[in-house]
């Protein structure tokens, strides 16, 4: 249920949006017209804008970086990537060099009939030559006369003219100048051209912002972007754009190479002298310690070495053989066997030694035979002992120069052996000196070879970037007559819509139906069109649309209190505020019932503000329901009249009391609206704005139904929520909603009965047409 009461209401809200924009119909044609126009004039006014490609692929150098050392260390400026080189394209000398090569400081235009001037870059009869530059502003504007082959006038400010020929030199604050013809100069004679000249700065300032360039995803390519009315201007502009880059690329790429050739040369000169200082080192150390080779002097000292211990062996060995001879002598006393001696080169002491050991061979064999104290063993014995003094003379002397050649021989082996413990020592400080030597000889090779290639790169004169496409026109040109026309049906209907709504949101007062429904839970019982009239009573004109909507509100009515069977029917009438027609529905309304022959009675309780003596032309003076209260009139003095109907009374207010409130509390009023109900179909009560006073409120028991009133595009906002706390707490009987002063146009109902022509109304006036066609705007 609650679904279908929102997809209900949503269908309202599109209904009641739709209806109101149709309205407004009027606005909206205005607009159209208003925008078509503007959008015809500036596609006449506006110059059509090219967009100008051109493409170039540069060479990351950044891939390829850390090659060599001097890249590692980055000592070469041309080691960078498309940022930087970007950075080149875009930088102020590039931008510079374009602007004067094309001379793009200097416009000239030719005015259109659409109150603009056209850029004659391309077509142009003239080209002003900047000979000598002066002190003052370059800035400027002067527009020219071709008069004929040889002379031209210049406008004076003043409107005065002043010939010149193409031959001379003007001089002015910026400095000597004259105009030189063109090719296209005779399609010129007797027109006017404007130049216009402006700083260079100003106009390198300008390129800057106007071209673009934008690196192309995961590629080294980069693409140049400009936009400018002149097509055969913008392709020139990025050609010669691409071409200065590249000899500026190039150029820096020199002059970066240059600086490091200088560093390379520089480094070459200190490598050279540090390597001859380690060569000198070198050369000096071998020969303060002799050394030639030092494998070859380390054989030498081990050889030596060796030989000399072998020698000392040698010697002790034979110091060891005389020991034992001179221990046999001393202690055998002749006795056992003599050591050998064998290897001495002594031949005396050889001969001692052989004839002391046959003498005692000889002795030994006499023993055998003869006994130890014979006399033939005396000379025998004398020769021994001789031959034994002979051999320790001998073994004496021999022992002595044995001992000296051995202390000879070890302090010489001494000498080798300190020799080879410094062997060592000095094959490290050597190594040390051939390492030093060795990587100064690597690095000095290493910079003139690295000399030597960036001589040839110098030589170079190959950009790092490639033209893969040159200048030229993408896509159409801007504007586009599609898009602007496009463009301009959007405004046109976005103006008036945001006008219409705008309007409404700033006024905050309540719209439409579908509003009220939604804002107050409540339904709309009847929506009464806007009466466009200001008569009071609009349904005594039988043929007008509002007067069927009374007559079916009087419908609605029967149906409300079809269950009440007490007599009098009593309904009230109030509203949030003053001004929303609750009076003007009380009064329409009384009049249908009368007029359906029921008896109806107006009983009027606003007595701060009464209206329906002025509505119904009654008497304003006379006896009311405040004359009744306080006793001062009868219920029959009170009772008017209608000329409209028999069965139609109205009491009015009467005088004006000072406390209202007070006087409707009162036991007087409650016997009034009983003796009314018992004498009347229906009493139709008239009460105060209840979000005003509370007076509504303090009747609203001795009712059976409230009908309250909101104004289309007058109630604000904020009220329905007062409507809905009243339902909620059940302050008012039976409360319904009448939609009062709907626009007739915009309610559904209403538009598609007058539409089929049900109810045919009378001719309006001129005025009263020419109102309601203002309404829609």
């Amino acid at each position: 249920m609650d679904a279908s009461n929102s997809n209900d209401a949503g269908s309202a809200k599109i209904s009641n949006f739709f209806n109101r924009l149709l309205f407004h119909w009027p606005l909206f044609l205005i607009f159209f017209v208003i925008c078509f126009c503007l959008a015809v004039f500036y596609l006449k006014y506006k110059r059509p804008v090219y967009q100008i490609f051109g493409k170039v692929m540069v060479k990351d150098q950044q891939k390829e970086a850390n090659k060599a050392a001097l890249e590692a260390i980055n000592l070469t400026e041309n080691q960078s990537g498309i940022d930087e080189q970007m950075s080149l394209m875009s930088s102020i000398p590039v931008t510079r060099q374009v602007v004067e090569d094309l001379q793009l400081w200097v416009t000239y235009l030719q005015k259109t009939p659409y109150y603009s001037y056209q850029d004659i870059y391309s077509s142009t009869p003239v080209q002003f030559k900047l000979i000598s530059r002066g002190k003052g502003s370059l800035n400027s504007l002067f527009d020219i006369v071709i008069e004929s082959d040889s002379t031209y006038l210049i406008k004076q400010p003043s409107g005065k003219l002043i010939r010149f020929a193409f031959q001379n030199n003007l001089t002015n604050s910026f400095g000597t100048w004259r105009l030189d013809k063109t090719a296209d100069f005779k399609q010129y004679i007797g027109k006017t051209v404007r130049i216009r000249l402006r700083e260079i700065d100003d106009v390198v300032g300008y390129y800057q912002g106007a071209i673009h360039e934008s690196p192309v995803a995961k590629s080294s390519v980069v693409v140049f972007r400009l936009d400018d009315e002149v097509p055969e201007r913008g392709r020139e502009i990025i050609d010669d754009l691409i071409r200065v880059y590249m000899a500026a690329s190039v150029e820096q790429k020199r002059r970066s190479t240059q600086n490091t050739i200088k560093f390379v040369e520089e480094r070459l000169g200190s490598i050279t002298s540090e390597l001859n200082n380690v060569e000198s080192k070198y050369q000096g150390y071998k020969s303060a310690r002799g050394i030639t080779e030092l494998a070859d002097q380390s054989s030498v000292y081990v050889g030596n070495a060796q030989t000399n211990e072998k020698q000392v062996n040698d010697l002790k060995i034979q110091l060891s053989v005389l020991d034992g001879i001179d221990r046999y002598l001393n202690s055998n006393d002749g006795k056992g066997t003599m050591p050998s001696i064998i290897g001495f080169s002594d031949a005396t002491l050889q001969s001692l030694t052989d004839r002391l050991t046959d003498l005692q061979m000889e002795k030994t064999k006499l023993l055998t035979t003869l006994p130890e104290n014979n006399p033939l063993f005396n000379p025998l014995n004398q020769q021994i002992n001789a031959t034994r003094v002979s051999l320790r003379e001998n073994l004496k002397t021999t022992k002595a120069s044995l001992v000296a050649t051995l202390q000879s021989l070890q302090n010489v082996g001494s000498g080798f052996k300190s020799n080879i413990r410094a062997l060592p020592g000095a094959e490290r400080d050597l190594s040390d000196i051939k390492r030093m030597q060795g990587i100064k000889e690597n690095l000095y090779i290493y910079l003139l070879q690295k000399k030597e290639e960036l001589s040839l790169d110098y030589a170079s004169t190959i950009s790092d970037a490639v033209v893969i496409e040159q200048a030229h026109v993408g896509g159409p040109p801007t504007p586009i007559p599609g898009s602007v026309y496009a463009t301009a049906l959007i405004l046109g209907l976005v103006f008036p819509v945001g006008m219409v709504y705008g309007r409404t949101a700033l006024k905050n007062k309540v719209s439409s139906k579908g509003s009220v429904v939604s804002a107050t839970g409540l339904p709309v019982l009847l929506e009464i069109v806007q009466s466009g009239t200001d008569e009071p009573i609009v349904v005594l004109n039988q043929k007008t649309f509002i007067g069927e909507q009374f007559r079916d509100l009087r419908t609605k009515l029967a149906y409300l209190h079809k269950n009440n069977n007490n007599p009098g029917k009593t309904t009230i009438f109030t509203s949030s505020m003053q001004g929303e027609g609750k009076s003007f529905v009380l009064s329409n309304l009384g009049t249908v019932l009368a007029i359906a022959g029921k008896k109806t009675v107006l009983l009027e309780l606003d007595l701060r503000k009464p209206t329906l003596a002025k509505r119904f032309n009654l008497n304003p003076s006379a006896a009311g329901v405040t004359d009744f209260i306080i006793g001062n009139a009868t219920q029959t003095q009170i009772i008017q009249r209608s000329s409209i109907s028999e069965d139609l009374d109205i009491i009015c207010g009467g005088a004006i009391p000072p406390n209202p409130s007070e006087l409707l509390e009162s036991t007087q009023l409650a016997e009034l609206i009983i003796n009314l109900k018992a004498k009347y179909d229906h009493i139709l009560i008239d009460t105060p704005p209840v979000h005003i006073l509370a007076d509504a409120m303090i009747i609203a028991h001795m009712c059976d139904l409230c009908l309250y009133v909101i104004r289309q595009d007058y109630t604000p906002n904020q009220e329905l929520e007062f409507i809905r706390e009243l339902k909620a707490e059940n302050k008012l009987p039976r409360m319904k909603l009448i939609f009062n002063a709907v626009k007739s146009e915009q309610s559904a109902n209403s538009y598609i009965y007058q539409k089929n022509s049900y109810i045919k109304e009378p001719a309006k006036s001129v005025k009263s047409r020419m109102k309601k066609f203002a309404s829609r705007f």
